[in-house]
């Protein structure tokens, strides 16, 4: 997967949810998907291009009536998302690592697989 690829890819995961849930485009939930997704694709590209390139990023999306849970998978090298989940809101003079805030800021549950290698967000449905 591309950097440039991401805009395309995200649009096409988004029609599909709007489609299956009857989502409005205009509103916060779908706004909260669509940032969620495009976060963690461009994570995947940035922190681990080699892992970007060669292997294949999974989007899973389940509901139930209540929630919306995306599980976002590529099985590179994973990273070490204790220390990045765990910290306290970044400063604003920083020029990176404010993505993985928003997600857990925005979402009713956010945490990856035991390596790194999976992103599990949940988001209420309402």
């Amino acid at each position: 997967m591309a950097k440039e690829n991401v805009k395309s890819y995200v649009e096409l995961i988004l029609r599909d949810i709007r489609k299956e849930l009857s989502l409005k485009e205009e509103c916060l939930l779908h706004y909260s998907l669509q940032l969620s997704i495009w976060e963690i694709l461009v994570n995947i590209i940035d922190h681990n291009p080699e892992a970007a390139a060669i292997c294949h990023t999974h989007i899973a999306i389940r509901w139930t009536d209540s929630d919306i849970i995306l599980e976002i998978t590529n099985k590179g090298s994973g990273f070490d998302w204790r220390k990045y989940l765990t910290t306290g809101p970044p400063s604003l003079a920083q020029e990176r690592g404010r993505g993985l805030y928003i997600i857990q800021s925005i979402s009713k549950h956010f945490t990856f697989d035991e390596n790194g290698e999976s992103a599990n967000i949940t988001f209420p449905r309402k």
